[in-house]
């Protein structure tokens, strides 16, 4: 199971605006996953920021992030990515365009 996380604190609440954004999106899908707001994951200056986690996957921490439908929903899509069987390494060509740009970090999973 991937978890997504967002930063609440990013931009002056701006982030806890994309958090509510992914939520919803989320909910209109009706789909479930784990999203949880994260009080600063310390990439101030990549505000808005994202992050996905899961047992014996790769992490990422995306930046530049808008509290937006289009945000929102190019999470959700590579959440689902990164919820498949396998490491959860995220293709370049598979993510949505809006997440082409804006990788902060990309860590290996914990062997």
């Amino acid at each position: 199971m991937s978890a997504l996380y967002v930063c609440t604190t990013c931009a002056d609440g701006r982030g806890q605006d994309l958090l509510e954004a992914v939520e919803n999106e989320a909910l209109a899908r009706d789909w479930v996953l784990d999203i949880r707001g994260q009080a600063c994951l310390a990439a101030c200056s990549q505000r808005c920021t994202a992050a996905l986690q899961g047992p014996g996957k790769h992490s990422y921490v995306f930046g530049q992030l808008a509290p937006d439908a289009a945000c929102a929903a190019a999470l959700l899509d590579v959440a689902a990515q990164h919820a498949e069987p396998g490491d959860g390494s995220l293709a370049w060509d598979r993510r949505p365009e809006r997440l082409k740009s804006g990788l902060v970090a990309r860590l290996p999973p914990l062997r």
